[in-house]
C-alpha cells in the first residue's frame, strides 16, 4: 500500500479505523496533525511543527520522549529477545522486585499490558478472595476499558440510578456495580452497610481526574473495609510513581489491599500491574488449580514482556534518583502558579486545577471537589483554551487533563505561559 503525505495517511486512517482514530481521542484539535517523533518534552508532527507536549502519551511518558536510559534499555533487550510468553524472565522479575521495594504494601505482583487490564484483574482477585460479587466505585471515576469500570451513575448521593457510559455493556452489570459520591463518607458508608454481605471491593482513584481525595474520606474507606472484610483497591494508574515513588498511598498515608498500576510504570511502553497483599495475590497461583479452590485466572500472553519490563526498570531507576520527582513537582507548581496569575491578571472566571504534577483549568469560580462540581465548569471555554494552546505551540489532549514530566524545565514553562496568555485572550 503506497501512502504519501500527511493527508494520505489521514485519509487511510479514515478508511481503516472507526471514526478515523485509534480510540476516543484525536491528536490535537485538528485533523491534519500526525505525530512522528519526540525528544524530551518536544513533539514533532508530520508537517515539521514542534510542540511543547503535555499529553505525555496519556501520562505514560513521565521522563519525556526518547529518554536515553529507556531507549538504551529497550535496545539492549531487543537484541536478546522481545518476548517469552508469560514465563519467568529476568527483566520481569527485576521490575517486580523494584515495585515491591518502592511500594511498601505490595508483596506480590502480576503484570498486565495496561492499567485497564490491571483494574480488571484486581477486581477479579478481590471477588475470588472474598467470594462476593459486587464492587463499589465513585461517581465520575475512570478505571479503564472494562464493563465493571465503565458503568457509571447519573445522580449524586444515591446508588439508585446507574447509567452505562458505553453501549455493549449488559444491563445485569448494574446489579454488580455500586456507585457512590466521591469524597462523601456518610453516603458511602450507608451504601456499604446495605450491601456489605455481597460487596467484594471498593475501588478508588485517590486523585480522580484532577482533584484529590479528602484524606479523612480515604481513612474512612479504610476503616469501612476493615470493618466488613472488603478489599480496598487503589487505582494508582495515574498516581503510581508520579505523585510519589510509593504512589498516592504514600502521599495520603493510607494503604490499600490491592493496587492497579500502569502509565509511568512502563515509561512509554505498554506495561500494567496488579499488586498487593500476599493472601489476596496468591489466588492467582495456578497451583490452586480450580475456581473451586479460589484460583483466579490472572495472566496474558504478553504479561511480563521483557521489552516493557526493561523500559519500566529504566524508568523507575531514573525516578528513584535523588531530587528527580521533587524537582518535577516544583516545576509543575511553578507552571500552575503562573497560570493562576494569568487568570487574575485577565480577570477570568476560572481556576487552576490538578493535584501534584497534573494541571488544567476549570472555567468556574466554584470549588472543584468531585465529579458533580467539575461538570459545572464551562467545558466549551476549556476546549477553546486547549485549542488555543495547540495553535500556539503547546500540545494538550483537547478536553483532557495535562501531565507534567521530568523533561519539562523552566524554559518550557515560560513558553507555555506565553502561549496560555494568548490562548486566554482568544476566548
Amino acid at each position: 500500500m503506497d501512502i504519501k503525505g500527511t493527508q494520505g495517511f489521514i485519509s487511510a486512517s479514515n478508511r481503516v479505523f472507526p471514526g478515523g482514530v485509534l480510540g476516543r481521542h484525536q491528536y490535537g484539535s485538528a485533523s491534519d496533525h500526525l505525530p512522528v517523533s519526540g525528544e524530551g518534552p518536544i513533539l514533532q508532527d508530520s508537517e515539521g511543527r514542534s510542540f511543547i507536549d503535555y499529553s505525555c502519551g496519556g501520562g505514560s511518558l513521565i521522563l519525556g520522549y526518547s529518554h536515553p536510559s529507556v531507549v538504551a534499555a529497550v535496545s539492549q533487550q531487543a537484541h536478546k529477545a522481545t518476548q517469552f510468553i508469560s514465563i519467568r524472565n529476568q527483566p520481569a522479575i527485576e521490575l517486580a522486585h523494584r515495585v515491591t521495594e518502592l511500594v511498601s504494601w505490595v508483596d506480590k505482583v502480576r503484570f498486565t499490558l495496561s492499567g485497564a487490564e490491571a483494574v480488571m484483574m484486581a477486581l477479579r482477585l478481590a471477588r475470588a478472595y472474598t467470594n462476593r460479587d459486587k464492587v463499589l466505585k465513585f461517581d465520575g471515576a475512570y478505571h479503564g476499558n472494562c464493563d465493571y469500570s465503565l458503568w457509571n451513575k447519573s445522580n449524586a448521593g444515591t446508588d439508585a440510578v446507574n447509567l452505562s457510559s458505553s453501549a455493549g455493556i449488559p444491563e445485569v452489570i448494574q446489579d454488580l456495580v455500586l456507585v457512590a459520591p466521591f469524597n462523601n463518607l456518610s453516603v458511602t458508608r450507608e451504601i456499604v452497610r446495605r450491601h456489605c454481605k455481597s460487596l467484594a471491593a471498593i475501588i478508588i482513584e485517590p486523585v480522580q481526574r484532577s482533584y484529590a481525595v479528602d484524606a479523612e474520606f480515604l481513612f474512612g474507606l479504610r476503616e469501612l473495609c476493615n470493618e466488613f472484610d472488603i478489599v480496598l483497591v487503589f487505582d494508582e494508574i495515574v498516581t503510581g510513581f508520579r505523585h510519589a515513588l510509593g504512589g498516592a498511598a504514600e502521599v495520603f498515608k493510607v494503604e490499600p489491599d490491592l493496587g492497579a498500576f500502569g502509565k509511568a510504570l512502563g515509561g512509554g511502553l505498554p506495561v500494567g500491574a496488579v499488586g498487593g497483599r500476599t493472601e489476596i495475590m496468591d489466588h492467582a497461583d495456578p497451583q490452586r488449580g480450580t475456581a473451586k479452590n479460589g484460583y483466579a485466572y490472572v495472566t496474558s500472553s504478553q504479561a511480563g514482556n521483557p521489552l516493557g519490563s526493561a523500559a519500566g526498570i529504566a524508568t523507575l531507576n531514573e525516578l528513584s534518583k535523588p531530587g528527580v520527582l521533587a524537582s518535577m513537582h516544583r516545576r509543575a507548581e511553578a507552571l500552575k502558579s503562573g497560570l493562576s496569575e494569568l487568570i487574575v491578571r485577565q480577570d477570568i472566571e476560572a481556576q487552576v486545577v490538578g493535584y501534584g504534577p497534573l494541571w488544567d483549568l476549570a472555567f468556574t469560580s466554584e470549588p472543584i471537589t468531585d465529579h458533580a462540581s467539575a461538570q459545572k465548569a464551562d467545558q466549551s471555554k476549556l476546549l477553546k483554551f486547549h485549542h488555543g494552546l495547540i495553535r500556539n505551540g503547546v500540545m494538550v489532549r483537547a478536553g483532557g487533563r495535562s501531565y507534567f514530566s521530568t523533561a519539562h524545565h523552566e524554559e518550557h514553562i515560560e513558553q507555555t505561559l506565553r502561549a496560555a496568555e494568548r490562548a486566554l485572550e482568544e476566548i
